[in-house]
């Protein structure tokens, strides 16, 4: 999504009617936004603002920062209501110094002290009486206050790791996970805390190795230092929203430039059709529409007339082209992708140069018949517009009755050497396993088949062709079994 767009509709998500609905992750993501400038001068994060009512006050005496936050998030709030701006604008005014008093009031009544790592068992407890808004509360504004004076990212994530990471595996460490989301959106913050990544694709495997916690600290890179311990949070920790961070980060990197792998073009549109598939699941798709479209795009990017040929495999006969491009387009992930390879199988398979590509391989001819009816079933396995669909089987039909018919196939049956029964069951096969296509050649397959059957020595030949070791049972057993399958018994 564009970054404005981005922006208004994380204001929009956030509208706050109460004090309590600041402290939600929607409205201090929202904060970030509208005081973003602000916040990353003095290194702070909204979480921070929200538990410190001498930073609230900086805050608000540092110029015209407060009203600019709250016209910027009124701006977007009010768009396409009936709400006048400056309505909106008056109820976030009213909001914030509710909440500034409010907090004012806790913190006077119960002053935070900075912590040490031996009081962390003893504050995360919930008291006889505390609500769980009040709990949180109580903890975030004391990890507030161990933090105060400290005026760099990667400090504070120390600070943070030191203090807390014996309990990364319990809900209550969810208090940190919110300092540490917040400080990870810093800008380029993420490449001092756990290092930057050659290429897209290892930096895009690492992100959704990272989000997922299938990740080893042993992995981690030598530089920086917090690398290691930034590996353990994720894999261990309670870590929700710095999972959606490395989530937002994970959508940038496929909307960004660069290749996903070292290979060809076939290997990189595997990769990038396997993370599709990772990141799609039941609760719908992983990242949202950006990570989806992101991957789309990059799956369109390789199926072009600059590219289809390597990703096809460079000199193979248009033929085998066709099928390959069947079988890539039955996975495709993009509308603009399967399109492209649905006109690129049309075009070809209507020209002159397919018909010949097939006609003169080597090999019997069964194997063309064959190969025309692997080409019909993926057409028939891609779900194609109906009308495309029909016209590519049609070709493929007609060009299998025309090879059968040129090569006069069902008549020199007749004429070839081995018995009655050899040559029934090389019809009564090609139409069981598939190879025959369209109505008018399995018509005269069928006649084929039938009128070797009627003849007299058919069933002496075919037991008389028996293996020594199977018994006339199994054998009537499996011609009945090939008949069926060929709709014949």
């Amino acid at each position: 999504m564009d970054p404005q767009k981005a922006e208004a509709q994380s204001f929009k998500d956030a509208v706050c009617e109460d004090v309590s609905d600041f402290y939600s992750r929607k409205s201090r993501d929202a904060i970030g936004r509208a005081a973003g400038r602000y916040l990353q001068s003095v290194r702070l994060t909204p979480t921070e603002l929200l538990h410190s009512s001498r930073h609230q006050r900086a805050f608000s005496d540092a110029g015209t920062t407060l009203m600019q936050a709250v016209q910027k998030a009124a701006i977007a709030q009010v768009k396409g209501t009936q709400i006048p701006v400056s309505e909106r604008v008056r109820r976030l005014y009213e909001i914030t110094d509710k909440l500034h008093k409010d907090a004012l009031e806790s913190l006077e009544k119960e002053p935070p002290e900075k912590l040490e790592k031996s009081m962390i068992p003893d504050l995360i407890i919930l008291r006889g009486a505390e609500s769980p808004d009040e709990q949180a509360f109580r903890i975030r504004a004391s990890l507030t206050a161990t933090l105060d004076g400290i005026n760099d990212w990667v400090k504070k994530f120390e600070t943070l790791y030191e203090l807390g990471h014996d309990i990364a595996g319990l809900e209550a460490f969810g208090h940190f996970d919110a300092f540490i989301a917040e400080i990870l959106r810093a800008p380029n913050i993420c490449k001092e805390i756990f290092g930057e990544l050659p290429t897209a694709g290892e930096e895009i495997e690492r992100l959704l190795a990272l989000y997922e916690g299938d990740i080893e600290p042993s992995h981690a890179p030598s530089k920086p230092a917090n690398a290691k311990n930034f590996y353990a949070i994720a894999k261990t920790g309670y870590i929700p929203e710095t999972r959606d961070v490395l989530l937002r980060m994970l959508t940038l990197a496929l909307n960004s430039g660069g290749k996903l792998t070292r290979g060809d073009l076939r290997t990189e549109l595997e990769r990038i059709r396997a993370i599709y598939k990772r990141l799609s699941t039941p609760n719908g798709f992983l990242g949202g529409e950006d990570c989806e479209i992101g991957l789309q795009k990059r799956e369109a990017s390789l199926l072009s007339d600059e590219t289809i040929d390597l990703l096809l495999g460079g000199r193979i006969d248009v033929s085998q082209k066709v099928l390959l491009a069947l079988q890539i387009r039955q996975k495709a992930i993009s509308e603009k992708g399967s399109d492209y390879l649905s006109k690129y199988v049309t075009s070809i398979v209507g020209q002159p140069d397919f018909s010949r590509a097939i006609t003169s391989k080597d090999g019997p001819l069964e194997e063309k018949l064959s190969f025309l009816a692997s080409v019909h079933k993926e057409t028939k396995a891609n779900d194609l517009p109906p009308r495309i669909e029909e016209r590519i089987c049609r070709t493929l039909e007609e060009l299998q009755a025309e090879i059968l018919e040129t090569n006069n196939y069902f008549k020199k049956l007749e004429t070839r050497t081995g018995s009655t029964a050899t040559k029934a069951l090389i019809v009564i096969d090609l139409i069981g396993e598939g190879t025959l296509v369209g109505a008018g050649t399995l018509k005269k397959a069928r006649k084929s088949a039938h009128d070797f059957m009627k003849k007299a020595d058919f069933l002496e030949s075919y037991l008389a062709d028996s293996d020594a070791a199977q018994s006339k049972r199994a054998r009537m057993q499996d011609l009945e079994r090939r008949l069926k399958s060929a709709g014949l018994a």
